[in-house]
């Protein structure tokens, strides 16, 4: 199950037709699961009993400005340029990240 949609995906891309299916479905799943690595919990949510609960709005976004991410630089090979973090992703998810003391 994941929380965002192939369609709610595609839109967020801007993508019609189904040639590139496959490949947003797995980049849609390393996005989230780089979510659910970075909040340092399972995504999408569910509580105590194991029945899935809304995700937030601004997980769902921070997904999707993931999944952009991945889409647009698929290639590997780049040149003269500095890596900059997003600082929309650290803005959208800080609150929802649990923070674990060794």
């Amino acid at each position: 199950m994941t929380v965002v949609t192939l369609d709610e995906a595609k839109a967020h891309l801007r993508v019609d037709g189904t040639d590139d299916d496959a490949d947003i479905t797995l980049k849609l799943a390393a996005a989230e699961d780089d979510v659910a690595r970075y909040l340092d919990r399972p995504v999408p949510w569910t509580d105590a009993d194991g029945v899935p609960v809304a995700v937030p709005a601004a997980v769902k976004a921070a997904i999707l400005l993931v999944l952009g991410d991945l889409y647009a630089n698929r290639e590997v090979s780049v040149i003269d340029a500095t890596y900059a973090e997003n600082p929309t992703l650290k803005r959208l998810l800080g609150s929802y990240r649990r923070i674990t003391f060794a």
